[in-house]
């Protein structure tokens, strides 16, 4: 017996692990998201956006402004005066589920849907 020859039962095995990985793939891209409202936590308050809706939020925290902005059904952190700016470079949350944290000024956005579990716990 030969090794290091691809006989074809390997090529079959093969083949079907990759369309099972790509089909897998597939649905994630798809998956419902039903992302309905916006949450978002400061220092002095908080504010409950319905979605769709594109808004501009310039909050004051101890370091000084965040600015969210709200567009579609997706936030994001476009400025911040922290020092580090993680939370800029977080990107955009467009799934429910997601949150954006600027630490220093005490900024939380959060999306939230409807018909999704988040957690289930005992």
């Amino acid at each position: 017996m030969k090794s290091g020859l691809i006989k074809m039962g390997d090529w079959l095995l093969i083949i079907f692990f990759l369309f099972v990985s790509g089909f897998g793939f597939l649905l994630l891209l798809r998956r419902n998201n039903n992302v309905q409202e916006c949450v978002i936590q400061w220092q002095e308050g908080k504010a409950i956006i319905r979605l769709p809706r594109d808004t501009v939020l310039v909050l004051s925290g101890p370091v000084g402004k965040t600015t969210v902005v709200i567009n579609g059904k997706g936030a994001r952190i476009t400025d911040s005066d922290c020092p580090r700016k993680l939370c800029v470079r977080m990107g955009r949350a467009e799934r429910t589920g997601q949150v954006l944290v600027c630490v220093p000024n005490r900024v939380m956005v959060m999306l939230k849907g409807r018909g999704e579990i988040d957690a289930i716990t005992r």
